[in-house]
Parts: structure tokens; sequence; C-alpha cells
């Protein structure tokens, strides 16, 4: 499989290509939102463990694991969205997503 960054590069090429680049940018800022947000939770977590609040190490990477998750749910709609746009009018083609992307 390939890894994060060339996936990233090979997607914005894509866009760039048929002059959408501008769905690879809110794809980068909306990753880069749940990157912020994690910080802010690592942040949180810190300063309730210098409280003395106790964290819950299971419970952290669940937290983790499931924005993992939500960035791969981000990028893979934009891979099928790309895929929705290069067929566009292709007859034989069924599309990903029936409302269109355009």
């Amino acid at each position: 499989m390939m890894d994060t960054n060339a996936r990233m590069d090979e997607l914005e090429k894509r866009l760039t290509s048929q002059h959408h680049r501008d769905l690879f940018l809110q794809m980068k800022h909306t990753l880069k939102a749940v990157d912020d947000l994690a910080e802010q939770h690592r942040v949180f977590q810190a300063v309730q463990a210098l409280s003395g609040t106790r964290i819950v190490g299971a419970e952290e990477s669940v937290y983790f694991d499931t924005l993992n998750q939500v960035k791969e749910q981000i990028v893979h709609t934009l891979e099928l969205t790309i895929e929705d746009l290069e067929h566009k009018g292709d007859k034989n083609y069924t599309k990903h997503f029936k409302d269109g992307v355009e």
C-alpha cells in the first residue's frame, strides 16, 4: 500500500490536472483540523495528568485510533470523488455518488 505522503501527492496531481485543486486543499485543511483537534486533546490530557487526574491509556488509544479512521475515511472519500470526476460522461461507469460530484 502507498504511504500517506505518496498518496497525498497522487491525489493532488490527479485533482490539479482536472482543475479541481480546490477539493484537494479542502481535504488538506480538513485533515489539519483533525490533527489540531488531536493536539488540543493531548494538551488537555497533559493538563489533566498534571493535576492528578488518572488518564486511561486504553481510552486514549481508542480516541486516536478513531481520529486516524476519520482521516482515512476523508482521504478515501476524496479518492472516490476523483474516480467519479475522471469518469464524468462515461455511460458504462457506475458512480460512487449518485448526487454527483460537481
